[in-house]
């Protein structure tokens, strides 16, 4: 192992033909800092020159998270103090190395044990190969905090290989994707056992080859909800407005042909949400199934910075993150009350 980046909250080095980017801020589930993003950046520069390295693995210090995202406790503290440009950087910085990502030369392998949400997707669902074992447990759950769905994924949510109304309800309802709806979604790319040994065998083999050889048939990761429910999320995302579709999806949670488990799971996920994320959420869904991922990521940026100088961001965070009280006041309350014209001309 040969030593190239130390920090606090990461690392990254080289081993055999394998560059190594480790999280390393565990008590914070790994949300990302700016010097995070530098850093996984700075990596990034030194993996794709160095004609030694073959395959990048990005991979966690800790099984209890991923990456829990970017750390918007930070942001908040920074608005309220009156600094929208220490947050502008921040996200800024944050989908440049998304963007980067989604384009890089070589091979970039997720191993995605325990929590991945959002930033953390930012980091994983761009690269090549995204490895998912029994602890994974992934969302887009920036709509209770009074934001939207960023870091590219409102690209990569529409573009999925099951669809892209399977795709804007995950991202627009915060939906909680266990290990088969990652696998069946596509976020997901292979299931498997130990990741940390996936690392020492890369020293030698080709990715191609140790996945071949440690993949898990995708049944070992039980019933996906999202596949069961497929048709009545595509039916409910089907209508041309987020008042349309949040009626449908109420319509559902009484509807007992419907899992039970699904119905409760789908009614506290819309009932947490500030409904002008939601709203702002759905135009830029359907305005990134129709553009690349640098427009999304511009969008999402445009979106972002007007929903933080709004005090839902600000709250939302709060009952999520800071009091965790989960008691959100929401203004206006109701997605009717929105004006989504207004959030649809601020698109690209």
């Amino acid at each position: 192992m040969e030593g190239m980046i130390t920090h606090d909250d990461f690392r990254a080095f080289t081993q055999g033909r394998c560059g190594v980017i480790e999280l390393n801020r565990s008590k914070a589930l790994n949300s990302l800092t700016v010097d995070m993003i530098r850093g996984i950046d700075q990596a990034l520069d030194l993996f794709e020159q160095d004609s030694s390295v073959d395959v990048i693995v990005i991979a966690s210090s800790t099984e209890r998270a991923f990456c829990a995202g970017g750390d918007v406790r930070w942001v908040r503290e920074r608005d309220l103090d009156g600094d929208f440009e220490a947050g502008n950087t921040f996200f800024e910085e944050e989908y440049r190395l998304n963007s980067r990502m989604a384009s890089f030369p070589k091979p970039l392998v997720a191993l995605l044990n325990g929590v991945v949400m959002g930033g953390g997707f930012g980091i994983s669902a761009h690269g090549s190969h995204r490895l998912v074992t029994s602890t994974t447990l992934g969302a887009m759950p920036e709509a209770a905090i009074g934001f939207v769905p960023d870091v590219g994924m409102s690209h990569v949510l529409t573009h999925l290989p099951v669809g892209k109304e399977i795709g804007e309800f995950i991202g627009l309802t915060g939906w909680r994707l266990s290990p088969a709806d990652m696998l069946w979604t596509g976020l997901g790319t292979h299931l498997v056992e130990n990741p940390a040994s996936i690392v020492e065998e890369l020293r030698e083999d080709d990715i191609e080859q140790v996945l071949q050889r440690r993949t898990l048939p995708v049944e070992e990761a039980g019933e996906s909800q999202l596949a069961s429910h497929a048709d009545f999320i595509r039916e409910a995302l089907s209508h041309d407005s987020w008042v349309d579709v949040e009626a449908a999806l109420r319509d559902g949670v009484s509807n007992t042909e419907l899992s039970e488990e699904f119905r409760s799971a789908l009614k506290d996920q819309l009932d947490s949400a500030n409904p002008t994320s939601q709203v702002a959420g759905f135009e830029m869904f359907e305005r990134a199934a129709a553009v690349d991922v640098d427009t999304a990521l511009r969008n999402e940026l445009t979106v972002g910075t007007a929903l933080r100088h709004q005090p839902n961001f600000a709250e939302g965070v709060r009952a999520v993150l800071v009091d965790k009280d989960r008691t959100a006041t929401f203004d206006p309350a109701e997605s009717s009350a929105v004006d989504a014209a207004a959030w649809r001309e601020l698109l690209d």
